[in-house]
């Protein structure tokens, strides 16, 4: 009882003593991490750090922030030597903490700053040097931290800010500097002894404070800005809602322009697979046109739903998953799913599930979502090639519909952990809040993965129907079907061209003041193309007037093209001789040379004045009618276009900053097959116009008639670099486009030709001989064409040699 009795005294003091103890011992843990905070830098002499913020703005369609910072710390410093560590140590880590005053374990994460190279430490035994670059590009207004800078990025003013590291509160600012990239500034603070122009601004020798520059940044970065953000007014036109919506409308209008011409053309009542081929065309025209407004204005509407119905519950991943399943359902429609294929639907609610299940099923879940989209656009593709009377099938369909949604989701788990490691750079793998956040982002990528890749993929998909559902069309209601008779294309099939050729060949734009310049690209071609047949039907071979004064195209489309074939090789033979005739008895020489020449008047007397009966055949093309014409050089220009598409990848995707781009792309391995479709249905699309109008285009050979249409397609092309040159956007790559595409319809060309007299090929050794003896090729004319050939090479290699592959970097 004695013990009871004093005990419960001492438990009373015992916890009184631990009351007063928490707030002293939480004191004394407060004090442990301010010093460990500063880790004692400040606390060092000699520390001294240069600090510079650089903007670049022009040729750019978001403005660039970089950010470089030097330390230099003497190596006496006790944690000088963690800074050798491996960059995954935690130490390593914990001094960069430090030092930086960046990703605590109240905020561990590192969100806007991409790093161009890795953190560089060096050491010489007197000092450390610290070297740490940071970019960001400002694709929306708000609020960016690149390195020690804050940028604030308003509608108006930009600026940025100097936040020094409390641990570098004592060293030596030797240089801080601030360049604008070409606006003068609008305030500054403290005020600056050392600048130029307004646009470098440097403070020497300072104290850290708050440097503090305000400026306002160009008109076209500052808009392309304003039209993503979500709080502007102007985001409802910009390049990801209204502009790129507006786009498929306009697609959508000009197809069904193109249907209705097309189907005037045939002046009768339309036969049952004639119908159902206009019918795909209409549907396919409105269908991809919703769809086009869904995907880029259904997130407006979603807003607009939340701010009048749902309050603060949002749900724009459940919208982008629920879009992109729509998409794949309303392709299957399209595309007419066949019973097998039934099946496929049930992915939906797999993939619902699997990604409220989170973990490992959501990658799974997001390969089901891919496969159905794929699936649909195959089928839709494939309801396209049954016009043509080709079908793809269904294990086909399912087999590159599970490994292209493989791939993709592949591309973006890799991408994921590239983006993880480095928004965590600087995270220690060792405390509690980092499994979580590891689990917790992992799980909300896969919910923004649909939302990540849906305009990608719609892209791919609806460039490719664009192309494939009209050329279906036109090839099941061409006139030529019906009509022996129709040499070339009807009136109404030349505009369908025309609409056809601008809308998969001419239709690349660039950005304007957040503004997509798709319809500067529509509205010059419909005039380019519109031009170049108006000229074709003066100075076209075939359209000179000969018996009857009907144009030499209808005379010729009457007469056998074998006999036409022997007639040309009679009249090069003829030629020949004439030209070749001996020195000997002139009388002889004379007489026979009068009895070449009657027989060579002989043959022309039904030609038109300047054209001769060789002319007749190259105009005539390698085929017997112009669909015939169209699809030959179709297949040419696909496996001629092959180096073309690859010099564009490379210059697209991997060239210059351009890799380093797409492999933080969550969409990037969609994004390569996109730029390669584009650039092959390029080749493809321009080829097969020239081949359908290669009777009714200028020039005499197949690389004049090349070279008309590379004009057309270079008008487009050279107004947006004027565009871009004048409104200080990003500019493509003229030159190198221009010169792969004029190179490709040459060598097209070239290749049409040689197939025109391929009969002759066993009379001669060699194509080269063939080519020669085809165009009758003297030396000077041969060399010309090696210099022409020469010189597009080398302006295509100096262009894409000006930037070199910058390979994935290990730190992104």
């Amino acid at each position: 009882m004695i013990r009871r009795a004093l005990s419960e005294p001492l438990l009373l003091l015992f916890l009184v003593l631990a009351v007063f103890a928490v707030p002293a011992g939480t004191g004394m843990s407060s004090a442990a991490a301010d010093q460990a905070d500063t880790c004692g830098v400040e606390q060092v002499r000699g520390v001294k750090v240069t600090a510079l913020v650089d903007f670049d703005h022009r040729g750019l369609d978001y403005s660039k922030v970089k950010s470089v910072m030097d330390i230099e710390i003497p190596a006496s410093w006790k944690h000088a030597a963690d800074l050798l560590l491996d960059t995954r140590a935690s130490e390593y880590r914990q001094v960069l903490r430090c030092l930086l005053e960046k990703g605590r374990e109240d905020n561990p994460l590192d969100f806007d700053e991409r790093r161009p190279r890795p953190l560089t430490v060096d050491s010489d035994g007197k000092k450390v040097a610290v070297h740490y670059e940071a970019v960001v590009s400002v694709r929306w207004l708000g609020e960016f931290k690149v390195g020690p800078w804050s940028l604030e990025a308003g509608s108006d003013v930009w600026t940025v800010r100097l936040d020094p590291p409390r641990s570098l509160g004592q060293a030596t600012w030797e240089n801080v500097e601030v360049q604008t990239g070409g606006p003068r500034a609008w305030s500054v603070s403290p005020e600056s002894a050392i600048g130029k122009d307004g646009t470098v601004l440097k403070w020497q020798n300072k104290k850290p404070t708050e440097f503090t520059v305000s400026f306002r940044p160009p008109a076209a970065q500052q808009w392309d800005a304003k039209t993503v953000s979500p709080d502007q007014p102007w985001e409802a036109v910009g390049l990801d809602s209204g502009s790129s919506a507006a786009a498929y409308v306009l697609d959508g209008v000009l197809l069904l322009i193109a249907g209705r011409k097309l189907r005037q053309g045939l002046a009768r009542r339309p036969a049952e697979g004639e119908r159902k081929a206009l019918g795909a065309l209409r549907s396919w025209a409105l269908l991809s046109t919703g769809l086009g407004v869904l995907v880029y204005m259904g997130d407006n509407l979603l807003d607009f739903l939340q701010q009048t119905f749902f309050g603060s519950h949002r749900y724009g991943a459940v919208f982008y998953l629920f879009t992109l399943l729509f998409l794949g359902a309303a392709l299957c429609v399209f595309g007419k799913l066949p019973k097998p294929l039934l099946v496929i639907p049930c992915c939906v609610v797999v993939v619902v599930a699997g990604l409220w299940a989170g973990s490992w099923v959501a990658p799974l879940a997001c390969v089901a979502a891919v496969s159905f989209f794929c699936v649909g656009a195959f089928l839709s593709a494939g309801r396209a090639l049954r016009m043509i009377g080709r079908s793809l099938p269904s294990w086909l369909v399912v087999s590159l519909s599970v490994l292209l949604s493989g791939l993709t989701v592949l591309w973006a788990y890799l991408v994921y952990r590239s983006y993880w490691d480095r928004i965590s750079w600087l995270a220690d793998t060792r405390w509690p809040t980092y499994g979580s956040n590891l689990r917790r982002h992992f799980d909300n990528w896969w919910w923004d993965f649909p939302r990540l890749v849906l305009p990608t993929l719609w892209a791919t998909a609806s460039l490719a129907l664009l192309a494939l559902v009209p050329w279906g069309a036109l090839h099941v209601c061409r006139a030529e079907r019906k009509d022996g008779s129709s040499f070339t294309p009807t009136a109404s099939e030349r505009f369908f061209l025309m609409l056809i050729f601008t809308l998969v060949v001419s239709s690349g734009g660039g950005i304007y003041f957040g503004v997509d310049g798709y319809f500067v690209s529509v509205l010059l071609g419909l005039l380019s193309v519109w031009t170049l047949l108006s000229l074709g039907r003066r100075k076209a071979v075939l359209a000179r007037p000969a018996i009857g004064n009907r144009p030499l195209g209808q005379v010729i489309s009457m007469a056998d093209r074998s006999g036409l074939l022997r007639m040309v090789r009679r009249y090069r033979d003829l030629q020949n001789c004439l030209h070749h005739l001996g020195s000997g008895n002139p009388v002889e020489s004379t007489a026979a040379r009068e009895a070449i020449e009657r027989d060579i008047d002989q043959m022309d007397r039904f030609l038109p004045e300047g054209v001769r009966l060789v002319d007749v055949a190259f105009a005539c093309g390698p085929m017997a009618t112009w669909w015939a014409n169209a699809r030959r050089c179709a297949i040419i220009a696909c496996f001629v276009g092959l180096p073309g598409t690859g010099l564009m990848y490379w210059h697209d995707v991997v060239g210059g900053q351009a890799w380093e781009s797409t492999i933080t792309y969550p969409s990037g391995f969609v994004y390569i097959m996109l730029i390669i479709l584009t650039w092959q249905l390029t080749w493809v699309g321009a080829a097969f116009f020239m081949g359908a109008l290669w009777r009714s285009l200028p020039g005499r050979y197949g690389p004049t008639k090349a070279f008309y249409v590379a004009i057309v397609f270079s008008i487009p092309v050279c107004a947006h670099r004027l565009l871009g040159e004048l409104s200080g956007h990003d500019v493509q790559e003229t030159i190198a486009i221009i010169a792969a595409f004029t190179s490709v319809m040459t060598f097209t060309g070239l290749v049409m030709d040689v197939q025109t007299f391929t009969s002759e090929r066993r009379y001669w050794p060699s194509r080269a001989g063939l080519i020669l003896y085809i165009y009758q090729m003297r030396f000077a004319s041969v060399a010309f064409m090696v210099v022409q050939l020469v010189g597009l090479a080398t302006s295509i290699w100096t262009t894409f040699r000006q930037g070199g592959p910058s390979g994935p970097q290990s730190t992104p």
